[in-house]
């Protein structure tokens, strides 16, 4: 065959050619080529469970910035390591949420959490003037108690503190809770309405006490006024008025102040120097109240039935944590000054407390998006408590390391003082872990230690034969100690499941 020449199948007469696949094969008469099948793409469908799990944790997890977040959804919907390990195949639901971390992809700049907005360079030295202004009624305490001077009176203060702890506390928490809902205005009646309500049962409680031990009416007027201190404080401190608070008794701590120096004959100056700040605060915390929120806000009343449980357990704290102290040291109020001040430090440094407490939140959530390893989380926060907890302990020291070198100096420093002192101390960094607990809700646990704490000191006292007796005031004081260290190591045990867990801080 010449080059170029096409070379075609050859056909007998009469007969056709053989038929011949697309493909190339030839077939013989009579055999039927199968049919041409066209291949179709389809999406491939991942089998992988793993997967599956991160296409579904995605609309959820889309802002997520670490594994530590993943392993929080993962726990919250139920899944355990044995779970990790049988249907996804890693170790633990950490090292599975590291995996899906990964498998949900670089997350865009703007779905990052936001930044802390700052705050004010007033935000700082308002908190820790909290503890200031709680102590500021007591410098007039003297000068009351020279007026009334009866047992009664020891009785009727430990109950409005304990009622006016627990009201304030439940009043406090119920309106910030309204104010998270955006129902400004329904917190600002409420906040009104417990102002008002407060001299009232302030009064109440000084009535109850007078029938039962006897008194006067300056006894009711006594117990009227703390409460309405003590819900003036709180409204002013929750609308960040303390400036209003601190110019109301400022001349009230002087003139009580000037009586300690001077002796009786500036005790009516100082009782109406004081009578004039308690009002002038309860006024002024009334005014505040006014104008907040628009007129057609949503009701409130709603939000406060979602909360009741809160509301309850809030309620039972301020009860109990009132009980630890007043039941320490109100039979020395009369009797013994060293035991009965020991309370001043821990009153003193409880906004250093408190500003420990607010800025540990925001600790840890910067942790969060710096750790990626949860053993290491673990580590670092309860790290952070423990150096708070120091520093709770080591401010608290230096007032009351204070007290203690005063009462030397005036040749009234025993040991039941300072065991009562070092109790308080404790106190200091016992309450830090309460300030948290709070935060997580976990009232019931917080009731529980507090009665737990009394049971331990009462009861010893029981058994050992010690009260607040000449005698047996060291034994006493020593059972209470011992008793807040249990307390301290209580509030740790309860704060162990929660600190250290991501999904809390999301």
């Amino acid at each position: 065959m010449s080059t170029g020449e096409i070379k075609t199948p050859q056909v007998t007469a009469g007969k056709k050619p053989p038929k011949q696949h697309p493909a190339g094969r030839r077939f013989a008469a009579g055999e039927h080529p199968a049919p041409v099948l066209h291949p179709v793409v389809l999406p491939q469908i991942s089998t992988d469970p793993l997967d599956e799990l991160v296409d579904r944790l995605r609309p959820r997890l889309r802002r997520a910035v670490d594994g530590l977040q993943v392993a929080a959804a993962l726990e919250a919907d139920g899944c355990t390591d044995r779970i990790a390990r049988v249907e996804y195949g890693f170790t633990d639901v950490f090292v599975l949420a590291d995996a899906v971390f990964r498998g949900l992809g670089p997350q865009a700049h703007e779905d990052t959490v936001p930044p802390v907005a700052a705050r004010t360079r007033w935000q700082t030295p308002r908190v820790l003037a909290h503890g200031p202004l709680y102590a500021l009624p007591s410098v007039v305490f003297p000068a009351v108690l020279a007026v009334l001077g009866q047992r009664s009176l020891v009785l009727a203060l430990a109950l409005a503190g304990g009622l006016g702890w627990m009201y304030s506390g439940t009043a406090a928490y119920a309106a910030y809770k309204l104010l998270g809902a955006d129902r400004p205005r329904a917190a600002a009646v409420l906040l009104a309405l417990t102002i008002l309500a407060g001299p009232l049962i302030g009064a109440g409680a000084g009535a109850t006490v007078v029938a039962v031990t006897g008194g006067g009416a300056e006894l009711i007027l006594l117990t009227a006024g703390q409460l309405a201190y003590q819900m003036a404080g709180t409204v002013l401190v929750f609308y960040r008025r303390e400036g209003r608070l601190a110019a109301t008794m400022l001349p009230a701590a002087a003139a009580g102040g000037l009586y300690l120096i001077v002796g009786p004959a500036a005790r009516p100056a100082a009782i109406a120097t004081a009578t004039a700040g308690v009002l002038a605060a309860f006024a002024v915390a009334l005014w505040t109240t006014r104008g907040r929120g628009p007129r057609d806000e949503l009701p409130g009343a709603p939000v406060l039935r979602a909360w009741r449980t809160g509301l309850a357990g809030v309620s039972c704290y301020g009860l109990c944590s009132a009980a630890l102290l007043l039941h320490a040291q109100a039979p020395y109020l009369l009797t013994r000054f060293d035991v009965a001040a020991a309370a001043a430090p821990l009153i003193l440094v409880m906004g250093f407390v408190e500003w420990r407490a607010e800025h540990f939140r925001g600790t840890v959530v910067g942790l969060t998006h710096r750790i990626g390893r949860p053993a290491h989380f673990r580590a670092a926060v309860w790290r952070r408590i423990l150096a708070d907890t120091l520093a709770c302990l080591a401010v608290t020291t230096v007032p009351a390391a204070g007290l203690l070198a005063w009462l030397a100096a005036i040749g009234r420093l025993t040991t039941a003082g300072v065991l009562m002192t070092a109790a308080h101390v404790v106190l200091g960094g016992a309450y830090l872990a309460a300030f948290l607990l709070a935060g997580f809700e976990r009232h019931l646990w917080l009731c529980l230690s507090l009665l737990a704490a009394i049971a331990v000191h009462v009861g010893g006292g029981l058994l050992l034969g010690a009260g607040p007796g000449s005698g047996a005031a060291t034994v006493d004081t020593a059972l209470f100690l011992g008793s807040v260290l249990g307390l301290q190591a209580l509030f740790l045990i309860g704060l162990a499941p929660l600190v250290s867990q991501a999904r809390h801080y999301r």
